[in-house]
Order: structure tokens, then C-alpha cells, then sequence
């Protein structure tokens, strides 16, 4: 994913990403980085949703603004 400058081109990439295969890369701090692989499931005004595949929760939320601030990076598969 190429560096997302606003909000609104977070909002379009994560839409244009809607029933495709991802992974995300969420950044906890202190070195602590979790991976995930799932789907994008839903795209709200300020979340999206990403179901995911085998793991111990069934779903996560995250902001756009997570995106912007590089707390959370996401790729198509």
C-alpha cells in the first residue's frame, strides 16, 4: 500500500479492499506486532471491520486514522 496522505484516500483504499483476502499488520507499541489475515467485511464512516481467519478473536475494528498514523498497515493478498 502506497502512504495514505488524508483520510479520505484511507477511506478509498480500505472500500476499494471490500471482500478481498488481507493482511494487517497492527503495531501495539513497545515492539509488540501483531499479524492478521482475514477479510474486509464492512467499511463505515470512521472503522472498518475485518473478519478473520483462525484466530482466538472472530473480528477487529480498526480507524482510518490508525492507518494514517501507521499503527495499522494493510495489504491485499
Amino acid at each position: 500500500m502506497k502512504k495514505a496522505n488524508t483520510i479520505d484516500s484511507a477511506k478509498s483504499y480500505v472500500e476499494s479492499l471490500i471482500g478481498q483476502n488481507v493482511d494487517v499488520k497492527v503495531n501495539r507499541g513497545r515492539n509488540k506486532i501483531k499479524r492478521y489475515k482475514g477479510i474486509v467485511s464492512e467499511a463505515h464512516p470512521n472503522v472498518f471491520v475485518v473478519k478473520l481467519d483462525n484466530d482466538l478473536f472472530d473480528r477487529i475494528s480498526c480507524t482510518y486514522t490508525d492507518i494514517l498514523c501507521g499503527q495499522i498497515h494493510i495489504e491485499s493478498v
